[in-house]
């Protein structure tokens, strides 16, 4: 009897609550973007090449640095103590301040690119790969943009600054760019 009611009440509900979903806000959307960007920036990791003197010995940690309130942070997460190519990959804060540890990777976006500016230069000086997902990031410093384009994620390349940091893309992760920017 009581469960008879309950499935009557619920039954009432439904409608109303088919409703409220359909009319509510989609941050998964933007969840799964984060997780596919997350994803596309450890591929990209896989066919960098870093000069030897910036690697640690093998089975060492190769840092990804992210801002604190990056976008991409939480989705980033998922690859902290990841294995990559014979390292261990720890994601680590980049902070404001020009005297940090180095990073070999940065991701930062356009919220963070003002406020981290020096500390930013001061990690592609020392040979970070610097990856934005910000469209408007600077192509003289930002080796990767990441982009929207329709419901894909592409990405393009800035050749200058991976010359400046002593760096190689593979032209297997070259190929797949949308641009390549001398």
């Amino acid at each position: 009897m009581m469960l008879a009611r309950l499935a009557r009440r619920l039954a009432g509900l439904l409608p109303a609550l088919a409703l409220g979903l359909a009319l509510a806000p989609r941050p998964a959307a933007a969840v799964e973007e984060m997780a596919l960007k997350a994803a596309i920036v450890y591929n990209i990791l896989l066919f960098v090449e870093w000069p030897a003197a910036a690697l640690p010995a093998p089975g060492g940690v190769l840092s990804l640095c992210v801002a604190p309130h990056a976008g991409m942070r939480e989705a980033l997460q998922v690859l902290d103590r990841s294995q990559l190519r014979g390292f261990v990959l720890a994601l680590r804060e980049l902070v404001a301040t020009e005297a940090t540890k180095p990073c070999h990777a940065v991701v930062i976006d356009a919220a963070d690119r003002q406020r981290l500016a020096a500390s930013l230069k001061s990690q592609r000086a020392a040979g970070a790969l610097v990856i934005s997902d910000d469209p408007e990031a600077p192509v003289d410093s930002t080796a990767i943009v990441l982009h929207r384009a329709g419901s894909k994620i592409v990405f393009d390349v800035n050749l200058r600054p991976l010359r400046q940091a002593g760096l190689q893309l593979s032209s297997k992760l070259l190929r797949l760019a949308r641009v390549v920017r001398e």
